[in-house]
């Protein structure tokens, strides 16, 4: 198993997206190992180390429709209109830090999950679309 695919998150709201995507996930994929992480910050890291393939899903708010799923670019990461973390040092910050450090996976897949307007309520994820990103 070199693939690991990581739900980010936190208990709060919309921001749990993450972590469905990989309760959804785990009825539907095998040969991967799948996990889920609260606001890992530069922690994230090191579950880089030894991996090949990562796919890292995080909720996005980006004006698309509620639970929808989208691949994302590094360059996606730092645009207002797509913002990944409302806490601290958060996926995007992680990231630029493993970049400059030279520690991304050879294979990182970056998803984010649209959270809608309302960021108290959890959308339901479209799970079909999601796993065709994958």
């Amino acid at each position: 198993m070199n693939r690991r695919i990581i739900g980010i998150g936190s208990p709060f709201g919309a921001d749990q997206l993450g972590w469905r995507a990989i309760d959804l996930l785990q009825t539907e994929l095998t040969g991967c190992e799948l996990i889920k992480l609260d606001r890992p910050g530069s922690d994230l890291i090191r579950y880089f180390q030894g991996l090949d393939d990562v796919v890292l899903i995080d909720a996005v708010q980006a004006g698309r429709s509620p639970g929808s799923a989208r691949r994302l670019e590094m360059e996606d990461l730092s645009n207002a209109e797509c913002q990944t973390s409302s806490h601290g040092f958060g996926v995007a910050d992680a990231l630029r830090m493993a970049a400059r450090l030279d520690l991304l996976p050879p294979q990182l897949i970056l998803i984010g999950v649209e959270t809608g307007g309302d960021l108290t309520s959890i959308p339901d994820i479209e799970l079909e679309q999601l796993a065709g990103l994958l």
